[in-house]
């Protein structure tokens, strides 16, 4: 949040706050973490600031993430393993 002269980057405090509002007022503001996840990541934040902003941690993300592509079985390439 401090850039090298321990100056406050005002820019990046208002894109949280803006974010923050914009999920709480949307219709994913009731959904799940993941999902939260996914809609400020649309917003462009990046993942420390998306994890920030919905009270959890970026490794955590990381980790619901993963879990929900083995419980589909999605592949990183986007195709399903066949059974």
């Amino acid at each position: 949040m401090r850039n090298g002269k321990q100056e406050v980057n005002w820019s990046a405090v208002i894109a949280r706050c803006l974010a923050y509002l914009c999920l709480r007022n949307s219709e994913y503001g009731d959904k799940s973490t993941l999902e939260q996840a996914a809609f400020l990541e649309k917003l462009g934040l990046p993942a420390e600031d998306r994890a920030g902003v919905i009270g959890s941690t970026p490794a955590s993300l990381r980790e619901l993430a993963r879990l929900a592509r083995k419980k589909t079985g999605d592949r990183r390439n986007g195709k399903r393993k066949r059974r």
